[in-house]
């Protein structure tokens, strides 16, 4: 049931992405001619959303309950934040690129969370908590 969960939340990312790039063309004109702060902001949001759709793909396609390497809670964990990034990405997309400081109050945490779920955590559970 997750993998399948993995996949279909990383084809509907997939979708997204093509939508944003479409809302980037059409509504912005590519970018072209918009401040560098905010483009930036546009197109780093637009690429990390593509990277959570790809991770969700992958895991949709390879994750396997016949020989898990993490535990399955923290397996859970991992695949929770990778479920739920989407959102917070999308966030990011859409509200970022008009705040006056540049700040990433959606995409940041997520990105935090990410990197925390999906490295330094899976990492431990490989390396300090093997099975048996």
């Amino acid at each position: 049931m997750l993998r399948k969960t993995h996949l279909v939340v990383g084809m509907l990312c997939l979708i997204v992405f093509a939508l944003q790039g479409q809302y980037m063309d059409q509504v912005h004109n590519h970018l072209v001619g918009m401040d560098d702060g905010p483009r930036m902001l546009y197109r780093s949001s637009h690429n990390y959303l593509l990277l959570v759709a790809v991770l969700n793909v992958v895991l949709g396609v390879y994750l396997s309950d016949d020989a898990p390497v993490l535990r399955p809670g923290i397996q859970a964990v991992v695949s929770a934040v990778l479920l739920l990034s989407p959102v917070g990405l999308v966030a990011g997309f859409f509200l970022e690129p008009a705040m006056s400081d540049f700040a990433r109050p959606y995409t940041r945490p997520v990105l935090y969370a990410l990197f925390g779920t999906g490295v330094v955590l899976s990492l431990l559970a490989i390396t300090g908590f093997r099975r048996g």
